[in-house]
């Protein structure tokens, strides 16, 4: 299977990985295995590296002498090996720049066995020697520090990886992948597939140096304020403070944890004593030496925050465990509010319902997707009427199934839903045509700001009641000439408190749930592996700040490379601000007022514009 393993930097990941490839190729456990780097020169001293180990190793060579001594008879020739033989048979050994063949000979389980190293920045797609397809893929540090700091890069090595490298055994066979790396940055391509929310299949697990840190923290404090002394005092090895820490040891290291005890340079210096004395006296030099954040980083798999996007840290994963504990299509209790909202696409609808308490607890009790029939892929027929009529037939029909299902509480009782915003950013003339027809509970709504998809790049509510225009708490109502009220959202606000729904924590108000059973421990319950594509599309996207002429900081929502599906998250966001129209906010308990069946409409009865 995949394996993703995030270890400390200098814990000799890559020679592992070497290692570990020499000896299920010579053993016969693997016929071709192929080392992955970051770039093209890393893949090429790694694949220099084990050409050394089978060139010069000599306890390799008296295990596997029918490997070895076929490469050392080359004698730094490749070109000899076209005419090499073994027992008056050709070896067909190959010693390319990128790839070995290794000798053919009777008896080795190696005979004809293959060796390959490639970048991940190179073209991988469709690898083969001869017959021979890999079996084994060892991804070694899949990132540089460009890389990491460029979202599109990371979305390429991602797509290279499950895509490029997951074909390359060929057809149903099974090809094992094994990751090791190093997190550079919280959110990264090793962050990703190291977080088993995120990449479950993958078992990822992070490694530290240092497990659990020491109690008496002040000593190591002052520890290194006093190395800091003896370097500018001339003590170019830290006599004074090593002198320190020997004396109060027993203190200083009560309560660490360290996970390789033997990582310390126990070297002896010129006055007999070691340079260091324990690993946790390592751990303390480098963080001394170098920053906490260095060693937070680089050795602990744990790399603090950073500017740029703006991580809200809600996951896939976490998401999914989100669950309510009630049936699908069931209202839980204490819910007064039904709404809707559906995505318009040129393929499909997909649509979100969402049960509200008065607290402003908000339960996701269906989600779908509806087709639409009549538009062909690959042409563009955005001018025609064909596509109009097609999403407007697909809207009916998804109105006709939801009359003939209604949705019903846990008394069994029949809940109508209170409104219904209908995505009119695509095709906007089809939306109103269906908006007007279908009746009042069904709305058109547009997002506005510098969010991804939004029709306009800012969003100006209006300040008072007119005759064409209505404010509301981040949405407003505007009169259209095709006799409708159009909705106008604040998308980059209306998004942020989607995720902040999910953020909350399920016992308290103001929180959104799934529908479905819980799980036991660990394991997901069916219901919440089947909300994997729904939680996908509400994280598929990311805050951002930037500073725009005459606005100054503006948070927007962008949607993060390779991940274009995020539908569910527009109707999600939608079905809030429906939910807020009918009176739904995050007033104390104390303070909700009670609901108006109907809605913002219903209230706004008997006043004037």
């Amino acid at each position: 299977g995949d394996q993703a393993i995030a270890a400390p930097r200098g814990e000799g990941k890559t020679t592992i990985a070497e290692c570990v490839v020499i000896f299920c190729l010579l053993t016969g456990l693997v016929r071709f295995p192929l080392i992955a780097a970051a770039t093209g020169p890393d893949a090429q001293r790694i694949l220099d590296h084990l050409k050394g180990h089978l060139e010069r190793n000599e306890l390799l060579a008296a295990d596997f002498p029918e490997v070895c001594y076929p490469i050392r008879a080359l004698e730094g020739a490749p070109q000899r090996a076209g005419s090499q033989t073994v027992g008056g048979k050709r070896t067909y050994l190959k010693w390319a720049q990128d790839y070995i063949i290794l000798p053919t000979v009777k008896g080795s389980k190696a005979s004809g066995s293959a060796i390959m190293t490639r970048g991940l920045d190179a073209a991988i797609r469709g690898i083969r020697v001869g017959a021979l397809r890999p079996d084994l893929v060892i991804i070694d540090d899949p990132e540089t520090r460009e890389s990491v700091r460029s979202e599109q890069q990371t979305a390429t090595r991602e797509l290279t990886i499950e895509e490029d490298l997951a074909g390359l055994g060929g057809g149903d066979k099974k090809l094992a992948r094994v990751m090791l790396t190093t997190l550079m940055r919280r959110v990264s391509l090793s962050a990703t597939y190291t977080d088993r929310q995120e990449k479950p299949s993958w078992k990822g697990r992070r490694f530290k140096l240092l497990d659990k840190f020491p109690h008496r923290t002040d000593l190591w404090e002052e520890y290194q304020a006093l190395r800091a002394e003896n370097f500018v005092s001339g003590d170019e090895h830290a006599r004074g403070a090593h002198a320190f820490y020997l004396a109060n040891r027993k203190a200083m290291d009560a309560g660490a944890v360290i996970v390789n005890v033997g990582r310390f340079n126990g070297s002896l210096l010129e006055d007999g004593t070691q340079a260091e004395a324990s690993a946790l006296q390592r751990c303390y030099n480098i963080i001394a030496d170098r920053g906490l954040e260095h060693f937070l980083t680089e050795y602990q798999n744990d790399p603090p925050e950073e500017s740029g996007p703006i991580d809200s840290g809600i996951t896939a994963g976490r998401i999914q465990r989100q669950v309510s504990g009630y049936p699908h299509r069931v209202i839980p209790p204490g819910c007064t509010v039904l709404t809707m909202a559906i995505d318009v696409g040129k393929y499909a609808l997909h649509w979100v319902v969402k049960a509200w308490r008065p607290d402003c607890t908000g339960f996701v009790i269906d989600y779908a997707v509806q087709d639409v029939h009549g538009t062909t892929r690959g042409t563009d027929d955005e001018n025609t009427r064909a596509t109009d009529r097609a999403i407007i037939k697909a809207l009916y029909t998804l109105r006709e199934q939801m009359l003939a299902n209604p949705y019903r509480a846990v008394d069994d009782k029949v809940t109508p839903i209170d409104k219904t915003l209908v995505d009119a950013g695509y095709r906007t003339q089809a939306v109103y045509h269906f908006c007007r027809e279908a009746g009042i509970a069904f709305q058109p709504a547009k997002g506005m700001g510098k969010s991804s998809g939004c029709v306009e790049p800012y969003f100006r509510a209006p300040v008072r009641i007119t005759t064409d225009k209505r404010p509301g708490d981040g949405w407003f109502l505007s009169r259209q000439p095709s006799r409708v009220w159009m909705v106008g959202m604040d998308t980059d606000r209306w998004k942020g408190w989607e995720h902040d729904r999910w953020l909350t924590p399920p016992t308290d108000p103001g929180s959104c749930l799934l529908f479905g059973e819980r799980g036991l421990g660990d394991r997901l319950s069916q219901d919440q592996k089947d909300h994997f594509v729904f939680a996908k599309h509400l994280t598929a996207e990311v805050e951002r700040e930037e500073n725009v002429p005459k606005k100054g900081m503006v948070r927007s929502w962008h949607v993060k490379p390779g991940r274009n599906a995020n539908h569910y998250f527009d109707a999600s966001y939608m079905a809030d601000v429906a939910a807020n129209m009918c009176g739904i906010s995050l007033l104390k308990s104390s303070e909700v007022k009670p609901q108006i069946k109907g809605g913002w409409f219903k209230a706004q009865e008997g006043k004037r514009c």
